[in-house]
């Protein structure tokens, strides 16, 4: 940047005399002539004891006609001081704007990290020094455009106290940086809770994939946080998490969204029900959820299998006994015309075909291949004595049979 001659400003001040004042003492008194005249024999970019260079001393005190006097002398910009701060730091600290709008101007890093990992902005917020946050981010907007930027890096260190500092500045709240990802992108996968709950209450958007991001990050509270501070979740979106809360048996997300007014009976791509889902996968906790926030018991699999079929397939003894006593038809068929003692038989499971028997299941039903729960017990040929003595309430005269196959 060209010098502009300030001969004249210097020579207005009062004539003093700084002989012997060493060239760091002149630059923080602002005593320009001394400064020039004991540059002659020293490095403009030499160092203090801080290891702060000339620039770091005029930027801190905000001497704006000797830091260009500096700077059109070569000064470096972005040296680090021993604290890790370049000059950007020490003006945003002090909140000399002019100086930090010059800095910017000759191409100050604005993002350079000090040891303890703070911008020349946060040591500016930390100091209330909101018309230097205003700066930097009008300046971020115009030279750091879809790169990450402040916001980001408050989102990613859960830094909520900053994030709202900047967004009352001006900062975008749904900025997106060279991958795509908006500030709420980064608090979801690193649950930054706080800084998520700011950028929410400030309309940050919501969407498919961001929700799925909260199921599959390790902090699932975070989803919570998405349903209670967001303002406008599509049905989709609820819909979807529905079944991915199921899958992950995240009991209190399914009950926070079917409070929320997410369709209790939606079907996914597999045409489940969030209640046939659980019930496949042995989700007890959550097919408690939907079973008592009246999930409907008559829709089938596209096989026609009930949840009844599905719970005891999977062994879910106590999913199956809530389903029966809250009154599930326990003869329905499936496809096959199997019903769910047929399917306890198959599957060898003893203590849920007796809990079928002793709530009327009906033993004596037949499949399309004209097969009774006995018939399969008995050409399985497993060790399913259990099964056998509880199906075979009505068939005493066969049980000498059935023992011989085993």
């Amino acid at each position: 940047m060209a010098f502009l001659p300030q001969k004249k400003r210097w020579a207005a001040k009062p004539r003093k005399d700084h002989a012997g004042v060493g060239i760091f003492d002149a630059v923080a008194k602002g005593y320009p002539s001394e400064l020039e005249r004991t540059l002659k024999y020293n490095d403009i970019n030499a160092l203090n004891s801080s290891s702060e260079t000339l620039l770091h001393v005029a930027a801190a005190n905000g001497h704006l006609t000797i830091m260009e006097y500096l700077i059109s002398k070569g000064a470096k910009i972005d040296v680090k001081d021993k604290k890790g701060r370049t000059p950007l730091h020490s003006a945003a600290e002090k909140g000399h704007g002019v100086a930090v709008k010059v800095l910017l101007r000759c191409g100050a890093y604005m993002y350079s990290l000090d040891m303890e990992g703070k911008t020349p902005l946060h040591l500016a917020a930390q100091n209330n020094h909101s018309h230097i946050l205003k700066m930097l981010l009008k300046e971020e907007a115009r030279s750091y455009r879809n790169q990450r930027n402040f916001l980001h890096m408050a989102a990613l260190k859960d830094e909520s106290s900053l994030a709202k500092m900047l967004l009352k500045a001006g900062a975008s709240t749904d900025g997106k940086d060279e991958r795509g990802q908006t500030a709420l992108s980064y608090a979801v996968s690193q649950g930054s809770e706080n800084t998520a709950k700011v950028l929410l209450e400030a309309g940050a958007s919501v969407d498919s994939n961001m929700a799925e991001r909260a199921f599959n990050s390790n902090h699932p509270s975070i989803f919570k946080i998405l349903l209670d501070y967001s303002k406008d979740l599509s049905s989709d979106i609820m819909e979807s998490a529905l079944f991915r809360a199921v899958q992950k048996n995240l009991h209190g997300i399914v009950a926070a969204l079917i409070d929320r007014g997410t369709d209790i009976n939606a079907y996914n791509e597999m045409q489940y029900t969030p209640l046939l889902l659980a019930c496949e996968t042995s989700k007890a906790e959550s097919a408690e959820v939907l079973i008592e926030k009246g999930a409907d018991f008559s829709i089938k699999t596209p096989a026609s299998d009930t949840a009844l079929h599905l719970a005891v397939q999977a062994g879910a003894a106590s999913i199956a006994n809530l389903l029966l006593r809250k009154g599930i038809e326990i003869n329905l068929m499936n496809q096959a015309n199997e019903t769910p003692l047929h399917i306890a038989a198959l599957h060898n499971k003893g203590a849920l075909a007796g809990l079928l028997v002793n709530a009327g299941a009906k033993i004596n039903a037949v499949t399309k291949e004209f097969v009774t729960p006995l018939h399969i017990v008995a050409t399985e040929k497993k060790d399913l004595k259990d099964t056998v003595k509880l199906l075979n309430i009505d068939y005493t005269g066969l049980k000498h049979i059935v023992y011989d196959l085993l």
